[in-house]
């Protein structure tokens, strides 16, 4: 996943963009941006999809990719399954894992939590990361 932050003279605050790991917008955050409706309409109209910000730094905009390390612990309270799967076997696992299969991990839960049928139990924490769903 990348962030980026959009500074300007023009407004007060950031506007911070997330894309996942296919370069697809996934956030757009306008909630610290001290922005007037123009300004929020034209962000809006010109949001990039992809990492592409030519259409709307005009000649002040400042963008910033922001690096964003994952914790285990921001996996291990994202995901909420303490009482059935084992922290200890989860971080080793996790721990054996790259800098960026950990982020791609953090941030599927969501879209795997949304995606699962009615009815049918979540993986346990350990065998989520060893399933590697977020790569199907």
């Amino acid at each position: 996943m990348k962030t980026f932050k959009l500074t300007s003279p023009s407004f007060k605050g950031e506007v911070v963009f997330k894309y996942n790991s296919h370069n697809l917008l996934i956030l757009a955050d306008y909630s610290d941006a001290e922005l007037i409706p123009a300004q929020l309409s034209f962000m809006l109209k010109n949001q990039p999809n992809q990492p592409d910000f030519n259409a709307i730094k005009g000649n002040t905009g400042i963008i910033e990719e922001v690096s964003e390390k994952v914790t285990f612990e921001m996996f291990w309270i994202r995901y909420d399954d303490r009482l059935n799967s084992s922290k200890k076997k989860t971080f080793q696992k996790w721990n054996k894992m790259s800098g960026r299969d950990q982020s791609e991990a953090y941030n599927y839960i969501n879209t795997y939590f949304l995606n699962l049928p009615y009815g049918t139990r979540k993986k346990y924490a350990e065998t989520y990361l060893n399933s590697e769903i977020w790569n199907n």
